[in-house]
C-alpha cells in the first residue's frame, strides 16, 4: 500500500503560511537548545518543536504522518534497493563526486573539525549524536518535515513534483548554513537524492528514513574513531 495525499490539504495561502511557521520554530528550537547549554538539544528541539505543531496541523485536517509516507508497508527487497540506492548515492555523488569537485574548484572544504573534536574517543558523545541526534531529530525528524511535510505542502504550492523536490532541498540545505558554501551545495544535493527517492518509490518515508539513519551513522562513527572518511 502506498501513501496518499490528504483530501483535507490547506489551501496555498495556508500551505505558505504552515512552511513559514515550521522554518521559524525551526530556528526558534535551535535557539533554545544551544541557551541550554547542552550541545544536542539544539538538534533535538530543532526538531522537536515544528514536528508537535506539524503534527497539529495534520490533526486539524483530519489528516496523520501515514498520509504522508509513514508507516507504510512495502515489499522489504524494494525497500532494500532504495535504501541501498540512496546511501550510495550520498557518499559517492554527494559528499565523494561533488564534494571533491567544488574544493577542488577553490570552495572553503567543510569544516566539522568541531564536532570531530567532541566525538572522537568519547564513547558519551559518540552515543548522544547516534541515537537522539543521527536516528533522532536527523533520520527520523527531517525525514518527517522536510521529505514529509514540507514537500507536501511544496506541492501543493508548486502543482508541481520536481519543483516541490528542489525547493525542499533548497530548504533542507539553507537549514545546515553552518557548513558553509560548501556544506550548503552538499546538503543540497543530499536533500535532492532523498526527495527523489522519495518520490519514485511510491512516497514510502521508511527507506529515506534508513537511509539518512545509517549514512549518518557512518559519519559519527567514523569521527568517533578518527577515520578520515568525510
Amino acid at each position: 500500500m502506498e501513501a496518499t495525499l490528504s483530501n483535507a490539504r490547506p489551501s496555498t495561502l495556508g500551505a505558505i503560511g504552515q512552511v513559514v511557521l515550521i522554518l521559524v520554530l525551526m530556528l526558534v528550537g535551535l535557539i533554545a537548545g544551544a541557551l541550554t547549554g547542552i550541545v544536542v538539544m539544539s538538534s533535538i528541539l530543532g526538531m522537536a518543536l515544528p514536528l508537535l505543531v506539524a503534527t497539529w496541523f495534520l490533526r486539524r485536517e483530519r489528516s496523520g504522518w501515514h498520509d504522508l509516507g509513514f508507516g507504510i508497508s512495502m515489499p522489504f527487497m524494494r525497500f532494500l534497493a532504495y535504501t541501498l540506492v540512496a546511501v550510495a548515492s550520498i557518499f559517492l555523488l554527494a559528499e565523494g563526486l561533488l564534494r571533491w569537485g567544488l574544493e577542488a574548484a577553490g570552495l572553503p572544504p567543510i569544516d566539522l573539525s568541531s564536532l570531530k573534536d567532541l566525538v572522537h574517543d568519547d564513547l558519551t558523545y559518540y552515543l548522544l549524536f547516534l541515537i537522539p541526534v543521527s536516528w533522532g531529530s536527523a533520520a527520523f525528524g527531517e525525514e518527517l518535515l522536510v521529505r514529509g511535510f514540507i514537500l507536501n505542502r511544496l506541492e501543493i504550492l508548486t502543482h508541481n513534483s520536481m519543483w516541490a523536490v528542489v525547493a525542499q532541498a533548497a530548504i533542507f540545505a539553507v537549514a545546515h548554513f553552518y557548513q558553509g558554501i560548501t556544506g550548503v551545495l552538499v546538503v543540497f544535493v543530499i536533500g535532492l537524492i532523498m526527495g527523489a527517492v522519495f518520490v519514485r518509490c511510491g512516497r514510502n518515508l521508511w527507506p529515506v528514513i534508513v537511509a539518512h539513519g545509517l549514512a549518518d551513522t557512518i559519519a559519527v562513527t567514523s569521527f568517533y574513531f578518527g577515520w578520515n572518511l568525510l
